[in-house]
């Protein structure tokens, strides 16, 4: 590598300094032609030329231009979580390495965010429990109350209809013991008018009749008639109770009922309950992104920086500009000449700071864009294969691209080609007499071109004139010039 960059020093020093003994060269032969001329007296020996060969051999073409160094990554660092901003390590045009933290959150703050997430978290679940305990009760007490008054009001009927057959058995019994005394007395009446006052036996009846009436009055307080209505006073009693906890049971489910969540309540429940879990795993997750803080993901240069030491920033607010400074690429503009010989892949001597770097094409624009003189212009990008930590960002480098590079070709120098509308062309001796020949050229440097098509290596090239040449004039040839190689 070292090799062939002094050889290009080499052919560059070649360029810069070959016209000047070609010029040195002109004036000594035109000096000897005077004096030819004075010699000679009337002679006429036709215009001095000097002249030189083709020659065979390898020709490498390049483009020497000029960019400005750029960073091939660039990330701009937005603040992760919403918080205050402890400490801002870094600067603009601060160099960072990978893993170092460029600025910090203030964490007392953090947990006091962290520490009431967690205490709304915490009475929310307490809510929701609660709620849910409640209307676990409420389905309780109204499946209670459903069955119980199921219950009730078979008991309440079964019990109704039994002291309705109390009632009626008691009244009928009442009825029918009545019925026989008196019907008794009828016929002890009718017997004691057909006896004689005073006799046994009249008396016996009236004694008869009076028992009978006695028994009528007391039908009605006998132990029979007690114990019914001792039995009527019990279910009686009895339905009451029913009904008394019968009121307390549809009361009951009135307001379970009313209590019960339905499905729109345990929706919004689980929401409220899903949302603060939310929040506070949120809340949690930005309290550790903090913790870490913002940290350079590689060697960077810093070119941005917003931040301020106590600020307080929201999430998605603009902090840095990170630019890679490992990564890096010249870019620069190509003209519509340059363009045509450029591809993606070729290599480049990049010279920064009088520092010499390899690099290769690795982006050609597909747009161009005019600049300050209405000129279209391309876009190209350099990648750096090579870098160190001497290279500044936004520096001037000094490019020199190979092109297309050809071997074994015919090569004559640049400044004895001419050009006209016709094409390019050379000027050859040929026995004493300018001769025009059109070629056709390929690549070039600022040396040499590549003839492709219209010469031999036998031609006498005219590679400069003391006067203006024309086809068909008679020169004289002063000692050929061999091209360096």
């Amino acid at each position: 590598m070292a090799e062939e960059k002094t050889q290009a020093k080499k052919k560059k020093s070649r360029k810069k300094h070959r016209k000047l003994p070609i010029v040195i060269g002109v004036i000594v032969v035109v000096f000897i032609g005077f004096r030819v001329v004075g010699a000679m007296g009337s002679a006429q020996p036709g215009a001095y030329v000097t002249t030189t060969g083709a020659v065979r051999g390898d020709l490498q073409e390049s483009i020497d231009t000029s960019g400005t160094v750029l960073s091939e990554e660039v990330k701009v660092i937005f603040a992760p979580v919403s918080g205050t901003l402890a400490e801002v390590n870094v600067e603009a045009g601060s160099a960072v390495k990978a893993g170092e933290q460029l600025i910090s959150y203030d964490m007392d703050k953090m947990e006091k965010v962290l520490r009431q997430s967690a205490l709304q978290l915490e009475k929310s679940e307490a809510g929701y429990d609660d709620a849910l305990e409640r209307d676990s009760q409420n389905q309780a007490d109204l499946k209670e109350a459903t069955v119980n008054l199921e219950v009730l009001n078979r008991q309440i009927e079964d019990n109704k209809a039994y002291l309705k057959d109390l009632q009626d058995n008691l009244s009928q019994s009442q009825r029918e013991t009545s019925n026989a005394l008196a019907a008794e007395s009828l016929e002890l009446q009718e017997q004691l008018r057909q006896l004689t006052p005073g006799t046994e036996e009249y008396n016996n009846v009236s004694n008869e009749i009076a028992r009978n009436s006695y028994l009528q009055q007391i039908v009605g307080s006998s132990d029979y008639v007690a114990q019914m209505q001792k039995e009527i006073g019990d279910v009686q009693e009895r339905i009451a109770g029913y009904e008394e906890y019968k009121a307390r049971m549809e009361s009951q489910k009135t307001s379970s009922e009313a209590a019960v969540m339905n499905s729109y309540d345990k929706t919004r429940q689980d929401a409220d309950n899903e949302l603060a879990n939310l929040t506070y795993q949120e809340t949690e997750e930005e309290y550790y992104i903090a913790k870490k803080g913002i940290v350079a993901e590689f060697d960077a240069i810093v070119t941005e920086c917003a931040a301020i030491p106590g600020a307080g920033v929201s999430s998605g607010t603009q902090l840095l500009t990170l630019e890679d400074s490992r990564n890096l690429k010249v870019s620069f503009e190509a003209s519509k000449y340059d363009i045509e010989k450029l591809e993606l892949g070729q290599k480049a001597d990049v010279v920064i700071s009088g520092k010499t770097y390899q690099g290769q094409v690795s982006k050609i624009n597909r747009m161009a864009v005019k600049n300050a003189s209405n000129t279209p212009m391309v876009g190209v990008e350099i990648h750096l294969l090579e870098t160190d930590d001497t290279i500044i960002l936004g520096m001037d480098a000094k490019l020199t691209i190979y092109t297309k590079k050809v071997e074994n070709v015919l090569l004559v120098p640049v400044e004895a080609i001419n050009a006209d509308r016709e094409g390019d062309f050379l000027y050859v001796v040929e026995n004493g007499v300018v001769v025009r020949k059109s070629i056709v050229c390929g690549i070039s440097s600022d040396v040499y071109a590549e003839v492709k098509e219209g010469l031999t290596e036998e031609d006498v090239i005219i590679l400069s004139s003391y006067s203006n040449l024309e086809e068909g004039m008679t020169v004289t040839v002063m000692p050929t010039q061999q091209p360096a190689q």
